[in-house]
């Protein structure tokens, strides 16, 4: 227990230095959208897939309690972030005897669950929700398994790929169960979700405009999974991913862990029947339930068993930390610095142009100029350019319609990233 109480403090420890990074695109927008305004905004208005609902109000809470601060709009992630260990522990436990303090290791210090953690969207209280259900399929539980489906149902939609899984692993232990659970479950995420549906409409919660059918789907998986893979494991050397791989082939031959496993190939059918490639962030709880997989591998004594996540903890931190990368999730890494510039530079009103995921950070921190709503024919105009995401100032004049032959351009500031331009007429 002092063990798992240390790397719970860890996981803590690593991921507070990201509290206070630039807010990132899709977090800025679900504040812009939805948290910053009235509650009943986030409970019915659900203008897109961006609003994690039940994540939205905890936000707007937060936001209630603590203010407008970076921090405190990603409380309610980090704080699901940090209990990914503990739940990560007791998920482990419950399936197998073996390696739960190594899964927890993982989930303390694995880079990409320290991004999620600190970004202040739903997806580590989707997992956190997808370990809760996980413990209750092993113990047989139909009311704990229904309750926290849907609310990994109400957090975001896409809990519907692990419930597959865990509802089939669920079938194979006791059937009759696994069915009372699927029915309280649906009647549980409707009555949820209803002041939305009533709201907003049935269709905006079943459709995606971020994810449609991929033209040539099988042609694009094989590149698609190398994308998965690199996003997944960012951060973690290639020896500890191939010992990943060989624990999990071998943590199969367990009767626990293959009955787990067995509904991946519902999962995957789905996702091929729909024709589409979802963001690698959607298999994020996928990614825990493989280490704990592959942690149940090898049996270890007390002692070693916590030398080997000590280790883990170390060796990801350092890795993590020496590896850069951009969030999937979207940001302007100097949008601080541009901030200030354009506060000396610009007049109230003056427009923005700025491409996707540039113009919701800007937005957040920008108050005196216009970004979302931009007057194109306003004599003065800045633009941004973002590097990391291939936004060069040529694409985004062309995109709002600017011949750069008719204007004149000024560069104001690079940052290195990114660059501040000022366009006149």
């Amino acid at each position: 227990m002092t063990a798992l109480v240390l790397l719970t403090l860890v996981a803590a420890l690593l991921r507070i230095p990201l509290l206070t990074r630039p807010m990132g695109a899709d977090e800025s927008a679900s504040f812009l959208y939805y948290a910053s305004h009235p509650l009943p905004v986030s409970l019915t208005i659900y203008g897109s897939p961006n609003n994690h609902i039940l994540h939205s109000v905890l936000m707007r809470l937060s936001f209630l309690l603590f203010g407008r601060e970076e921090w405190a709009l990603r409380l309610p992630a980090f704080l699901a972030g940090v209990a990914l260990v503990p739940l990560t522990y007791l998920a482990a436990r419950a399936l197998s005897e073996r390696g739960a303090l190594i899964a927890a290791a993982f989930s303390a210090a694995a880079p990409v669950l320290i991004d999620y953690s600190t970004d202040a969207r739903g997806y580590t209280l989707l997992c956190c929700f997808v370990l809760l259900c996980t413990v209750a399929m092993a113990r047989s539980q139909v009311v704990p398994f229904a309750i926290s489906a849907a609310l990994g149902f109400y957090t975001i939609p896409v809990m519907l790929y692990p419930f597959i899984l865990l509802v089939i692993a669920f079938g194979v232990r006791r059937l009759a169960a696994a069915f009372k659970a699927v029915g309280l479950t649906i009647v549980l995420t409707i009555l949820l979700y209803l002041p939305a549906v009533i709201v907003s409409g049935m269709s905006m919660l079943t459709s995606n405009p971020y994810v449609r059918p991929v033209p040539n789907f099988l042609h694009n998986v094989p590149a698609y999974l190398n994308e998965v893979r690199i996003h997944l494991f960012v951060g973690i050397p290639l020896a500890v991913q191939i010992g990943l791989a060989i624990g999990f082939a071998i943590a199969l031959r367990q009767r626990t862990m293959a009955t787990l496993w067995i509904g991946i190939f519902a999962v995957l059918a789905l996702v091929a029947a729909q024709r589409v490639l979802p963001f690698p962030r959607v298999w994020l709880p996928f990614l825990i339930l493989l280490f704990i997989t592959a942690a149940a591998s090898w049996a270890w004594d007390e002692r070693g068993e916590a030398a080997v996540a000590a280790a883990l903890v170390i060796a990801l931190a350092i890795t993590g930390m020496a590896t850069p990368r951009v969030r999937e999730t979207g940001e302007l890494r100097a949008v601080r610095e541009i901030t200030r510039t354009l506060n000396r530079a610009a007049r109230p009103g003056d427009p923005v142009l700025a491409l996707p995921p540039s113009e919701m950070p800007l937005a957040f921190y920008c108050t005196g100029v216009e970004v979302l709503h931009p007057d194109l024919r306003r004599p003065r105009l800045f633009a941004i350019e973002n590097r990391d995401y291939g936004q060069s100032l040529a694409k985004t004049l062309a995109f709002f319609g600017i011949d750069p032959r008719t204007v004149a351009i000024r560069k104001l500031r690079d940052f290195g990233s990114s660059a501040l331009y000022e366009i006149r007429r």
